[in-house]
């Protein structure tokens, strides 16, 4: 912010460890690359990836120790496995050129044979026959009542695709089934977790102009006052994670902008 076309990475931006490293250098890399083009950046968020994680927090939070990338800090960490690391980011990576026709071609085959797959286990059924009652009380698995599709069943901790193959052919590899199972067995988390995403996102899209003079901010506290002018954050989203600003902090620059720029940041 204040030297145009510097870009840095590493321990001189607070951090420590190798991978923290790593992942400022690729940033750094794909932006000075994408400015000297005239493009816009590649800012990835908070619910699409840990650097979006590590970034955020370097320019949100401040600096007192040695900056390490650990699990907790990602609110939305629940999304950010490793399994869909590559559903996740390699559309990404195909914009900035990392990523090959061939390599996203197979992405949206995967994505496609996912969603194929979840629709075949929501109408897939199995019926409690005898040989059924048998291998669930083999296993001291609870045994069903009624005849409940594959969606249902895998929703249970202990239900797994190997198990109910003893049953039923299940036409798609380990891969996929692998991503439908544990999407199934954490649904109720994982939507509410996109759902937490989405509310971020809105949040996301209220800009602040670069050119704000929060000293002509009335009755918003000193502190908060501070570290916007210190942080000076492109988002309503990101100003809300600045240590010292408050939820009254935010309502009262969010009348601000909407009466001095005309933009409709309503905090809902």
């Amino acid at each position: 912010k204040v030297l145009e076309n510097l870009f840095t990475a590493g321990q001189i931006n607070g951090t420590s460890g190798y991978e923290e490293a790593a992942c400022q250098g690729l940033m750094a890399g794909i932006n000075a690359s994408l400015k000297l083009e005239q493009k816009e950046p590649l800012i990835l968020k908070r619910n699409e990836a840990y650097i979006g994680v590590l970034i955020d927090d370097l320019i949100t939070k401040g600096i007192r120790d040695p900056y390490r990338l650990l699990t907790s800090r990602a609110e939305y960490r629940l999304l950010l496995r490793s399994d869909n690391a590559d559903q996740r980011l390699r559309k990404y990576g195909y914009e900035v050129g990392l990523i090959n026709d061939e390599q996203i071609t197979k992405l949206k085959i995967k994505e496609q044979k996912i969603q194929e797959c979840l629709e075949w286990a929501k109408n897939q059924k199995l019926k409690i026959t005898k040989e059924v009652r048998e291998r669930f009380e083999e296993q001291n698995y609870s045994v069903p009542n009624a005849t409940l599709s594959f969606e249902q069943l895998l929703g249970r901790p202990e239900i797994t695709f190997a198990f109910l193959e003893q049953f039923q052919h299940i036409p798609y590899e380990e891969a996929i089934k692998e991503q439908v199972e544990i999407y199934l067995k954490y649904k109720g988390y994982i939507e509410k977790s996109y759902k937490e995403a989405e509310k971020m996102l809105k949040l996301e899209k209220k800009q602040i102009p670069q050119d704000i003079d929060y000293d002509k901010i009335k009755n918003i506290a000193s502190e908060a006052r501070q570290k916007l002018k210190e942080v000076r954050p492109t988002t309503i989203a990101q100003a809300i994670r600045i240590s010292g600003v408050n939820p009254s902090d935010i309502s009262i620059l969010s009348v601000y902008l909407k009466k001095e720029y005309g933009n409709n940041q309503k905090i809902e």
